[in-house]
């Protein structure tokens, strides 16, 4: 009985959808294409992190350097303002448009060129010249 149900759905299926004979890999190939997945393609490393940390400092003098701060108080003060007067002003005009029916003329002149001077002011900002460390700038 269970024969007859398997035949009965594979006679529904489009024959578009039907799978040949061609298409059909052997089992060991199948076992080979499993086992190559489950193998690691590249050499693995048999030292831990810090001991290749301690052999880098030993043979090459390599230590690696404090890092810069970041953050919004170590940046120019007029990139900042630039970042704030832009958002501040699109803010400054979504909260207009929800609050004040209709919008005063003035109110939109004042938000577009806050947003605009903000804008200009970040795209001042941009830096001017590529780095000369040779990489291809995809460092950040």
């Amino acid at each position: 009985m269970d024969d007859e149900e398997n035949e009965d759905w594979r006679d529904e299926v489009p024959e578009s959808e039907r799978l040949g004979d061609s298409s059909r890999i052997s089992d060991s190939h199948w076992e080979d294409l499993v086992n190559q997945i489950a193998e690691p393609s590249a050499m693995m490393g048999d030292m831990p992190v810090d001991e290749v940390r301690e052999r880098l400092e030993e043979e090459e003098g390599w230590e690696p350097g404090p890092a810069e701060p970041i953050g919004w108080r170590t940046a120019s003060p007029t990139l900042m303002l630039s970042v704030i007067a832009t958002f501040g002003a699109v803010l400054l005009l979504v909260l207009g448009a929800i609050f004040f029916r209709p919008l005063p003329g003035w109110f939109l002149l004042v938000g577009i060129a806050v947003g605009l001077g903000g804008a200009v002011g970040l795209f001042f900002h941009l830096p001017t010249n590529h780095s000369s460390d040779g990489g291809n700038g995809a460092s950040v």
